[in-house]
């Protein structure tokens, strides 16, 4: 679950840029967020420059203060900045890396790494396959591939959320810290490793009212919500709070879960005029909610409603049982193979660390679970968006306690 939080709700999922200047890192949170400030989210110090050499440096070696205070002499970001966001941390007079950015050959490691232990985590989850499409062939909405219900389902509700849940109860990950501008672990990449396309690990969240509203990809194709109708769509909705698009937009997609209606039934449970809904349709068709068939709507994406919390208590389940029994046979092996990585050299704990490395090894087990055709293709020709899948789901449906 990786996003940029800033003063809004939430924004894009991997930041980058450095002033007009070519960035070297990617960076993200993982939580949420309400400051800009560079004292307090270490993600608007990264977008300077001379911030992101500078972590680089200290990646590779502790460096004294005089070469802190040196590298960021312009940067408008000063040394105690560093120290409150958490991005350095200071031991008899050196400053060291303290949180997770990987290098280029860190990532590569990983890769490596997880091109055996993202297999296992992959192979654990299709050895419930059968299981797993039984419980699947409950959802019967109509044009709605049940490859993508699952990709939400397990691929993110399941190996992400719950395994991030899972290993923080265990222990594996290190609780969220709570910091004066919110709650969340910030993690950089530097740019230039091996490519994160097709690595699903991504999920965007928001809710409104009685809906909740989910993406999940990976982060390298741009993503399309509210805001992409109301810029791009037709006059009323750029006058139209999010909030209020997002509300109509959650009861028209909760009413399509019962099969495809026409506009001005839409228009009823949205509690809106019929000229209104038509636009808000077109909007919704534009970014691949809906697709229109003669005089009805019918959904394209995955809609979840509170008749099928069975089917996601199930799925949710047996993703859990791939997960522990990952962690039983693997953690120690992986941990192991991740000795030499930049965090770990500078002694960040581990579980601090492992936020990060465990994006990873879901977001590539993810990958494999589209390949074996589990999945959907969020990159099939037939996608309505590439890259990523959006959910719509009634308030209470993404909430499940093992």
């Amino acid at each position: 679950m990786r996003w940029k939080v800033g003063c809004g709700l939430l924004a894009v999922g991997i930041a980058a840029g450095a002033q007009g200047r070519e960035s070297l890192l990617n960076y993200s949170i993982t939580g949420s967020s309400n400051s800009s400030s560079p004292a307090e989210n270490a993600t608007y110090a990264m977008q300077h420059a001379e911030v992101q050499q500078l972590l680089l440096d200290v990646a590779a070696s502790p460096r004294d203060r005089l070469y802190v205070e040196a590298a960021l002499r312009g940067s408008g970001i000063s040394l105690a900045d560093m120290l409150s966001n958490g991005s350095l941390r200071v031991e008899n007079g050196q400053y060291w890396l303290n949180f997770g950015l990987l290098t280029r050959a860190d990532q590569e490691a990983i890769v490596r790494a997880a091109a055996v232990h993202s297999q296992r985590l992959a192979d654990a989850v299709l050895a419930r396959r059968s299981a797993i499409e039984t419980l699947l062939r409950s959802y019967d909405l109509e044009g709605v591939e049940r490859g993508a219900v699952a990709f939400i389902v397990l691929g993110c509700f399941s190996l992400d959320w719950d395994g991030l849940n899972y290993a923080t109860r265990k222990g594996y990950r290190a609780t969220t810290p709570k910091r004066k501008a919110g709650q969340f672990f910030f993690m950089a990449e530097e740019r230039g490793g091996p490519p994160l396309k097709q690595v699903y690990w991504g999920s965007n969240n928001a809710s409104y009212g009685r809906f909740g509203f989910t993406t999940f990809g990976d982060h390298f194709s741009p993503r399309a919500g509210f805001e992409t109708m109301r810029r791009g769509g037709p006059p009323a909705l750029r006058n139209t709070a999010v909030s209020e698009l997002a509300e109509q937009t959650g009861a028209m997609m909760l009413a399509l879960r019962g099969g495809p209606l026409p506009a001005d039934r839409l228009a009823e449970v949205a509690k809106t005029s019929l000229q209104a809904a038509d636009g808000l349709l077109e909007g919704l068709s534009a970014i691949g909610y809906v697709r229109r068939e003669g005089e009805r709507y019918r959904a394209a994406i995955p809609v979840l409603a509170l008749r099928d919390r069975n089917m996601i208590a199930g799925l949710r389940t047996i993703g859990l049982e791939a997960i522990a029994g990952w962690f039983d046979k693997d953690y120690a092996e992986f941990r192991s193979a991740m000795r030499d990585i930049s965090p770990v050299r500078n002694r960040v704990p581990f579980p601090v660390a492992f936020d990060q490395l465990w994006h990873y090894l879901f977001g590539i087990a993810n990958r494999k679970l589209v390949e074996a055709g589990l999945f959907a293709d969020p990159y099939s020709p037939y996608a309505p968006r590439q890259g990523y899948i959006p959910v719509v789901y009634a308030d209470g449906v993404q909430v499940w306690k093992p």
